[in-house]
């Protein structure tokens, strides 16, 4: 037992008592629901202010002269409204909740300065969720800022200045529906021939979410063998700094890599870096996962040799190639994207020939605009995106392809998402370190902001970033975030982004899922399979997670355990309290034959109510300590 990865057996239980009792599991992660309560609202006006500006009295007191023509400040609430002018300045909110949970959080504006957009940072509680987008206004209208975690009682709900020049009136606070942190997403691929490696890969990352995070990370572009001449069949052996980097800080190497099909398109043909061969060798000698992104390459003009994907406002190097055209029969544009899905459909082929499943992440970041894919807006991105998934999945039959989304949670994020019908996951490039410091929040609420976004149908993860998460951020927001993938060369090993002793705690946690981990994925079995999910033999791992929650370990009266003491909660008799105890009770509750207690694991399990006995309930007191919403087991007792 010493010798068998705990955390495998807690996805273990978990599938299996899914697949035993249907819906009556809730999954390890799940936040306790905040009650149904009337809306909070809070005025800015009332705000402490971090070298922001409160008009107390209103409009009134604006040098309106200074402000765009057709500016309106007058439809605000309340007595006044904030403004937040230079980077840095920070408008701190407090609020009183009655219950820890998500709250759907909405803000109301004024953006008059910039007719696209101003980003502001979002931070609770001292931890930085992420980024809020203020679309341009005149007047003040109400906006979406995602879903925050807060506990029970005061928070403080802070905005910082990022690109700043933005009136703020107020912010209303509403309970947001359970089902967001349910982690219960589809459990069918878009395509419905997927192949069966595809399936099992799926089905072993439905497994994961919500339970563990896994490791990964972007190699650097290129070859990676320098004398492929000598060694044809090799496809990893050189260019490996960053994954030897991770091997000699950690121990470990990452689950995931992220690979790049960079060098594959019809316009430069001269170079390829043998992408291919490296997620085939990826997944079949190293028996690990490949994620792969297309930074599609076209001619700089048309007639052009010369490659790009940048437009001109984000690179020197830039192209000025039109989606709108690409996705237009009879142009030259579209002709040239045809001959590319076609070469880029062989060497996907090549991976399906050689039972290769792939995270296949196309288009990525489109929304940002600085690719020639997102240049024009959200509609002809769309069609190139459904025109992509078509030709792949339908003509040239790979159905490999577990497609990945990299999405925002920006209010017109809902305007680029293609459907649901043709996307399997949803990414999130996470790039938030700042002035020369790593940034270790787990941006809960962006990630929450993320599952909304598709009602909780599709998993989550951070397909790029540059820092890590601490292991204490993500347990404690419960940002179950999929998997991470930092960026190559400074992303990785720069202390400004990652520090070394965050890698080395993340990567030798037993919540993070590393290479030497995974288990048989060709053997792992499908969601319509039934059974019990393999556990996979590892070295232990040490948790250094902090927590403030306690169980007690008292004297038993019982007369069967007169020799044991009591470890409240501990009802699989592991010698520790976790959400695996919370699985063990909903199992022997659902098929008491097949997962039954022992004695003394009823006896500990018995946490809500003492004294009546196990109970589902006794399972939620387990999950609300792991989420640390009360200090202490028992929870309550039985009523003399």
């Amino acid at each position: 037992m010493s010798y068998v990865s705990f955390k495998k057996l807690i996805s273990a239980a978990l599938a299996a008592a899914v697949t035993i009792s249907g819906s009556i599991i809730t999954p390890a992660t799940q936040l306790i629901g905040a009650k149904a309560e009337d809306e909070m609202k809070y005025e800015f006006e009332d705000a402490k202010s971090q070298g922001a500006i409160i008009y107390a009295g209103g409009d009134s007191e604006v040098d309106m002269s200074k402000q765009p023509e057709g500016t309106d400040l007058s439809g605000f609430s309340g007595k006044g409204f904030a403004y937040l002018e230079q980077k840095g300045t920070a408008l701190q909110v407090e609020v009183d909740v009655p219950e820890a949970g998500l709250y759907e959080m909405t803000i109301s504006y004024c953006e008059p300065g910039d007719t696209r957009k101003k980003v502001q940072y979002l931070n609770v509680n001292g931890s930085n969720q992420g980024e809020v987008t203020f679309p341009y206004t005149l007047s003040f209208k109400e906006t979406s800022a995602g879903l925050v975690n807060l506990k029970k009682g005061k928070n403080i709900i802070e905005l910082k200045a990022y690109w700043g020049y933005t009136f703020f009136d107020y912010l209303t606070l509403t309970p947001a529906d359970p089902k967001y942190s349910s982690f219960s997403p589809t459990k069918q691929l878009s395509n419905p021939n997927a192949s069966d490696s595809a399936k099992r890969l799926y089905s072993y990352l439905l497994d994961q979410y919500g339970n563990h995070i896994i490791a990964g990370q972007q190699e650097y572009c290129g070859d990676h063998n320098y004398n492929q001449w000598n060694d044809p069949d090799t496809y990893i052996k050189d260019n490996e700094a960053e994954f030897e980097y991770i091997k000699e800080k950690t121990g470990k190497q990452p689950a995931i890599r992220g690979i790049d099909m960079l060098s594959y398109n019809t316009t430069a043909t001269s170079w390829r870096d043998n992408a291919t061969g490296r997620i085939i060798e990826w997944t079949n000698k190293y028996h690990g996962i490949a994620t792969v992104t297309w930074h599609w390459n076209v001619p700089t003009e048309k007639g052009s040799e010369d490659i790009a994907f940048y437009v001109e406002s984000a690179n020197p190097k830039f192209t000025t190639f039109s989606v709108t055209n690409a996705v237009t029969e009879g142009t030259w544009e579209h002709e040239k994207i045809l001959a590319d899905i076609e070469l880029i459909a062989g060497e996907l082929k090549k991976a399906k020939d050689a039972d290769v499943p792939i995270l296949w992440r196309p288009l990525h970041e489109a929304e940002g605009g600085w690719f020639w894919w997102g240049a024009e807006g959200p509609e002809p991105c769309k069609k190139l995106y459904r025109l992509l998934y078509d030709k792949l999945t339908n003509e040239y039959g790979l159905d490999n392809l577990i497609w990945v989304w990299t999405g925002s949670t920006s209010p017109a994020a809902a305007e680029w998402y293609p459907g649901d019908d043709v996307v399997d996951m949803i990414g999130y490039d996470k790039y938030n370190a700042m002035d020369g410091e790593p940034n270790l929040s787990s941006i809960a609420s962006t990630f929450y902001s993320l599952v909304k976004g598709t009602e909780g149908q599709k998993m989550v993860a951070m397909t790029e970033n540059d820092s890590i998460p601490s292991l204490e951020n993500l347990q404690n927001d419960r940002a179950a975030w999929l998997y991470f993938c930092p960026w190559y060369m400074n992303y990785l090993t720069s202390e400004q982004n990652n520090p070394v002793d965050n890698l080395i705690e993340i990567y030798n946690s037993d919540y993070c899922i590393t290479l030497d981990e995974l288990p048989d994925l060709k053997t792992y079995p499908m969601q319509d399979e039934g059974g019990t999910k393999p556990a996979t033999t590892t070295a232990s791992k040490t948790t250094t997670t902090k927590t403030t929650a306690t169980t007690t370990k008292t004297a038993s009266s019982s007369a069967s355990s007169s020799q044991e003491e009591i470890l409240w909660g501990d009802a699989n008799l592991d010698d520790k309290v976790s959400v695996a105890d919370a699985v063990a009770i909903l199992q022997s509750i659902a098929n008491k034959d097949k997962y039954s207690l022992k004695p003394q694991g009823i006896i500990n399990g018995d946490v809500f109510n003492n004294g009546d006995g196990i109970t589902g309930k006794d399972a939620l007191s387990i999950q609300k300590l792991d989420a640390k919403q009360i200090s202490e087991l028992p929870e309550s007792y039985k009523e003399k």
